[in-house]
């Protein structure tokens, strides 16, 4: 399964509203509810992309935390700053997909 593209998931909501639009200026109900219909599928796409960057993010976090804590422990400086780099990567991935 391919990853939640937030660039799809805009242009669903964009194509979902021009149809919606058009659909209710010329009172064509039927591309009007299928404009409706793509601008929802659209939001419910982005929401997706937004949870798999968010589990992304912890689990990246979480990974670099404990490798973090064990190079810390085992004197291993260079691992314990990469891992501290991949820790702070993981919380700026949660922020961007909150």
């Amino acid at each position: 399964m391919s990853s939640p593209s937030r660039t799809e998931a805009k242009k669903d909501q964009a194509i979902g509203d021009v149809k919606d639009t058009v659909g209710g200026v010329t009172g064509n109900e039927s591309l009007e509810n299928k404009g409706k219909a793509q601008n929802t599928t659209g939001q419910m796409q982005e929401s997706a992309a937004n949870v798999s960057d968010y589990v992304k993010g912890t689990a990246n976090q979480a990974t670099g935390a404990v490798k973090g804590a064990f190079d810390s422990i085992t004197g291993n400086t260079s691992g314990e700053a990469e891992d501290n780099v991949k820790n702070k990567g993981g919380e700026a991935q949660k922020e961007l997909g909150a």
